[in-house]
């Protein structure tokens, strides 16, 4: 019994770093540009649905135009993002180095488990670095529209 109390412990800092990941990939997931492409398929399959000739058609085939252009501007932005591989490697490292160190505490108990809360915070900050510089990191921020992160408002006001 003892024995699997170890395993399970041992593997705790594991599930930390999935946990982690999972959070600092969910708004890196799905680029920018292809949000804009499912708007733009979403809008042309509304294009095609409306009655030819009718004044609704003519707004979104201009809605349309404008989604186009966006798409593009979001694709030569997506295209200027760099990776630094000295961040992804040292994600790499900490998130790592701290996985390691988490289990080798797990399993020696006792008086090594002080060793354990050393280990989230390098498993905490490692984790979602790597995840960030997988996205992009600071290039991907500096690209950004407005400079400051926040995407420009649209002509119909959505974002």
């Amino acid at each position: 019994m003892n024995t699997l109390a170890q395993v399970v412990t041992a593997f705790s800092p594991l599930l930390v770093a999935v946990v982690v990941g999972l959070f600092a990939a969910r708004e890196r997931r799905q680029t920018s540009s292809a949000k804009v492409m499912a708007r733009l398929t979403a809008e042309a399959g509304v294009h095609e649905a409306l009655p030819e000739g009718s004044a609704a058609r003519s707004i979104v085939a201009a809605q349309l135009e404008a989604t186009a252009s966006k798409y593009k501007a979001t694709c030569e932005r997506e295209d200027s993002f760099r990776r630094d591989k000295v961040g992804l490697a040292a994600g790499i490292i900490l998130g790592g180095g701290g996985l390691i160190l988490g289990t080798w505490a797990a399993l020696q108990g006792g008086g090594y488990l002080w060793w354990f809360a050393l280990a989230l915070p390098a498993i905490m900050i490692g984790v979602p670095g790597f995840f960030v510089e997988l996205a992009g990191g600071s290039s991907r921020d500096a690209a950004r529209p407005n400079g400051d992160g926040a995407e420009p408002p649209t002509a119909s006001g959505s974002g």
